[in-house]
């Protein structure tokens, strides 16, 4: 065999090894969809839904699917999913931050608890449901359980009518809550509470909601006005006695709405 044939030998599986690992680097890159939010964060992945009058369905590298609205997308191109330098260590990937994703149309729920802090103090919890039209405006029913007074047992069964919103379309925002009913007063008299009757029930909220997610969290600060009246027991002195009371209360309400 000459060194003319060898060396052209040679020169073939040189060049062949070299076509081989391009190919191999192709098929070892794959390209992903990469979207640009509103708040200059990107997200990598496969577009699995995308409607253009509502937004997309994106399964990222992790495996975790978000939906994204469409006011929240800028631009969408392709590109590879790592750099090279990344491309053995995928765990090292940095992750933006998490997407504005808040449902603001549709039936939502709320679920939450309060604390008064009057004296002689109080506690309850209320869930509603109703129907959110946009951000900044839901309308519903609720109802809830509560205790007016840790002295004696002065509980009540509010149901009211209620609107809330959201101020600002961001995972952290102000929101505000506005209740008007009607509180059932309840008699208890194993416990002292000989008769009772309820009245009109109204109650302004604001706070603060965070998460941004299917299901968030809030803390508020609401300002409660109920009427009601109590026939009690006097335990110390004998006899009976009726309370007219018109509470006038600042309670710390926290809770989830989903």
């Amino acid at each position: 065999m000459t060194f003319t044939f060898r060396f052209a030998l040679f020169l073939l599986l040189l060049i062949s090894a070299n076509l081989v690992s391009a190919q191999d680097s192709v098929v070892t890159k794959p390209i992903v969809d990469v979207v640009l939010l509103k708040d200059g964060s990107k997200l990598s992945g496969t577009i699995v839904k995308w409607e253009l009058a509502r937004g997309m369905e994106l399964k990222l590298i992790t495996g975790a699917i978000v939906n994204i609205p469409k006011e929240e997308i800028v631009k969408v191109y392709q590109d590879l999913p790592f750099s090279a330098q990344h491309s053995l260590a995928p765990e090292m990937y940095a992750r933006g931050p998490r997407p504005y994703a808040f449902r603001e149309e549709g039936v939502y729920q709320t679920f939450s608890g309060f604390i008064s802090f009057s004296d002689p103090g109080g506690a309850g919890v209320h869930y509603s449901i109703g129907h959110r039209f946009n951000r900044l405006l839901g309308v519903g029913l609720g109802v809830g359980f509560e205790s007016n007074d840790f002295w004696y047992t002065r509980n009540m069964v509010p149901i009211y009518a209620e609107a809330r919103g959201f101020l600002l379309p961001q995972r952290i925002t102000p929101y505000y809550a506005l209740k008007l009913g009607y509180g059932i007063a309840l008699s208890d008299p194993i416990n002292g509470t000989l008769d009772a009757k309820g009245g009109v029930l109204f109650c302004p909220e604001f706070g603060v909601r965070f998460g941004g997610r299917t299901v968030s969290y809030y803390l508020g600060l609401e300002y409660k006005i109920q009427n009601a009246t109590w026939r009690t027991t006097d335990w110390w002195n004998g006899g009976e006695f009726t309370d007219k009371v018109s509470y006038r209360r600042l309670e710390l309400r926290t809770g989830l709405v989903f």
